[in-house]
């Protein structure tokens, strides 16, 4: 299911997974809408599954800043 780009979700986003265990950049999030990051991220652990975000929207995986969405892509 496609994932809004929202100030609403972006804000969900900053404060559930602003403390990701893998991506520990600034700025950029909401990878469940936007897609991946450019770069290398070591896998440290995802919480996407629980994202209040991602659980809305019936997302499946996780590591979306490095995999992107494969939910959004499609829709």
């Amino acid at each position: 299911m496609f994932v809004e780009n929202s100030p609403e979700n972006k804000s969900i986003c900053k404060q559930y997974c602003g403390t990701c265990p893998s991506y520990v950049g600034e700025g950029k999030l909401l990878f469940c809408s936007r897609g991946n990051m450019t770069g290398t991220i070591e896998k440290n652990g995802c919480k996407c599954g629980m994202c209040p975000v991602a659980i809305k929207h019936k997302l499946d995986g996780g590591y979306y800043c490095i995999h992107g969405n494969l939910d959004t892509l499609l829709d």
